[in-house]
């Protein structure tokens, strides 16, 4: 699940940091790896940074470290601990204005547990000196196995003065990440919580388009408003590509001046037009009719009423803020114009993407749907990306220097067999209005594994708070239980 971000996927400007004093900082401080401890000028007593000094390669500390961060939110040294793999940059009590201050996951509120959030290794402020997105050192080390081994170190420090239960949380790319926690150190954890998490998904995935186009909102919205979304989504997508010609430079142009994207030169505008086009698709991942810029559905109708040609110029620019705002240019970038490193505080999207395509995985780039609509249409209109294009399709996003690193299963085969052969508890929740419910684990038989499926549910609507009554229930018990609560 990816951070709020601005229009150019940069964050709100985060609070400064002070040293943190007192008595529990000064122990912290004392904790092994640990370089400093702070406090953001908005924190209360209880809320801190914790910096970390951590091998660039664990198996192998001569090649030198880096600084992680790790947040902390203390609630007492013997209550339960919860530790949040969010797999990107710090997210809660980081940013200006109370919202962000005083955030805290309901889990940790609901069960009172310290919670602990670290920043995901080469992501904001975690990364060595001189990482830059264009160059090629230090990316063979931004694996799950390093990441496995950072959050390890933290937690045994951790241990050193906090007694409690310890639960590994994770949603999205962090639900991944905690089953492959799960595969690498059961041993520190005593209840692990895996949220939309695509445990599945692998290299060129089949079956979102099959989702999308026949089955997707169906729980959510009802059979029938389900098929009159889809059946919108694919007149759009036919429409987009029929305008090509008025749509596509001005698109280019809108994310390279006005968004301020770089690319790889692989992707191309016309490559970049095509796959924008197709992955509206994600309008089913979470409740686009709650858009914060109005129901995205609405904002697809109002830009078809706009096709003729007389209206050509309030088209292009509904078209075009619509095509942003359901899978905006950053998706496909490796960062912004001017800045090849990392900013401060920012979230490098770009890693995220790295990740998935060398190990964590992704699906396929399949146009049939599209192609076979733009032929019944008539029109002649067609695509630029042909089928013999598709399974290359997700490489461009990747940067040349990067894509020498192969992509392995090793990481998806762990994080199944995790599930299937766990002695430890593990709850999964899963939201199946979610584009990404297809690579989710919705059944299994080892009895230590607790599956929650939420059919009405999208991808940021799978935490404790959506369960039934009766399945809240389940759940309690088995957090309880695990956490001697």
């Amino acid at each position: 699940m990816l951070p709020e971000t601005d229009a150019t996927g940069s964050e709100m400007d985060a609070a400064p940091t002070v040293p943190a004093d007192g008595d529990l900082a000064a122990e912290l401080s004392g904790l092994p790896g640990v370089t400093k401890v702070c406090r953001r000028t908005t924190f209360s007593q209880d809320q801190y940074l914790l910096y970390y000094e951590m091998p660039i390669d664990h198996s192998d500390p001569s090649k030198g470290t880096f600084t992680q961060r790790l947040y902390l939110y203390y609630k007492g040294k013997d209550a339960p601990n919860m530790f949040e793999a969010g797999g990107y940059n710090l997210y809660y009590g980081m940013y200006n204005g109370a919202f962000y201050d005083e955030a805290e996951p309901l889990f940790s509120q609901k069960y009172n547990c310290n919670f602990i959030e670290a920043e995901y290794r080469f992501d904001g402020l975690s990364s060595p000196e001189g990482f830059k997105n264009t160059e090629a050192d230090y990316w063979e080390y931004l694996t799950c196995a390093q990441a496995s081994e950072d959050f390890h170190t933290m937690i045994g420090s951790l241990k050193n003065i906090f007694s409690g239960k310890w639960c590994f949380e994770g949603a999205s790319k962090g639900g991944e990440f905690t089953t492959y926690y799960l595969s690498s150190h059961p041993e520190d954890i005593d209840l692990f919580i895996a949220e939309c998490a695509m445990l599945k998904l692998g290299a060129n995935s089949p079956g979102s388009l099959d989702y999308v186009y026949t089955t997707a909102g169906d729980d959510r919205y009802g059979k029938e408003q389900a098929k009159k979304y889809r059946d919108l989504l694919l007149r759009f997508q036919v429409e987009m590509i029929k305008h090509r010609d008025d749509l596509q430079d001005e698109y280019w142009e809108q994310a390279t001046v006005y968004y301020d994207q770089l690319f790889d030169p692989s992707m191309t505008k016309e490559i970049l037009f095509d796959c924008t086009v197709l992955d509206t698709r994600y309008v089913f991942q979470y409740d686009s009719t709650t858009h914060p810029e109005g129901n995205i559905f609405d904002r697809m109708q109002e830009v078809l009423n706009y096709t003729d040609p007389s209206q050509k110029q309030r088209f292009v620019s509904l078209a075009c803020d619509l095509l942003a705002d359901m899978y905006g240019p950053w998706q496909y970038s490796y960062g912004v114009s001017g800045s090849a490193i990392i900013e401060p505080e920012n979230m490098n999207q770009y890693a995220y993407f790295f990740q998935c395509y060398h190990e964590d995985g992704y699906y396929d780039y399949d146009f049939s749907y599209l192609r076979k609509a733009l032929e019944k249409d008539g029109s002649g209109a067609s695509l630029y990306i042909t089928e013999e294009m598709e399974p290359d399709v997700y490489s461009y996003r990747i940067l040349e220097c990067h894509r020498s690193l192969s992509y392995s299963p090793d990481v998806v085969n762990a994080r199944i067999a995790a599930v299937e052969n766990t002695k430890k508890p593990l709850i999964l929740v899963n939201g199946l209005s979610d584009i990404y419910q297809v690579a989710e684990m919705k059944e299994c038989d080892n009895p230590n594994v607790h599956i929650f499926n939420l059919p009405k549910s999208f991808h940021d609507e799978v935490s404790l708070d959506f369960l039934s009554e009766e399945q809240f229930k389940e759940y309690d018990e088995v957090v309880r239980s695990a956490l001697d609560i």
